[in-house]
């Protein structure tokens, strides 16, 4: 159960920063009767956090902190990255490689052994 609530939490992070990134985008081209879109990302993004900071409380009561965190993280760049993939197309070799090297690390602290 501890697992899915890290995903979940950490799935909720990465949305909390893409809601965020898309206010920033929002607010920067306004059009008409947009205005109210940035508040509306950047209140979601709130709700995000707070959902996911509820989930990892919860799932700290089960899970190693050495495990958890890591994973919770993992997940949140996930989530970023695919964001960033899918939609803004700037996803460089050097990213991927990055990504790569923090999941071989994430992997190499959580594995039980």
């Amino acid at each position: 159960m501890s697992l899915i609530t890290l995903i979940a939490s950490g799935t909720l992070s990465g949305l909390a920063s893409v809601l965020l990134r898309l206010a920033a985008l929002r607010a920067a081209t306004p059009s008409a009767g947009g205005e109210w879109m940035p508040f509306l990302f950047r209140a979601g993004a709130m709700g995000s956090y707070g959902v996911g900071f509820v989930l990892y409380a919860l799932a700290l009561r089960k899970a190693n902190l050495g495990v958890a965190y890591p994973l919770m993280v993992a997940v949140s760049i996930l989530v970023v990255l695919a964001f960033t993939a899918l939609h803004e197309q700037v996803l460089r070799p050097t990213q991927i490689v990055g990504a790569a090297v923090i999941f071989i690390g994430v992997w190499l602290v959580t594995r039980q052994v």
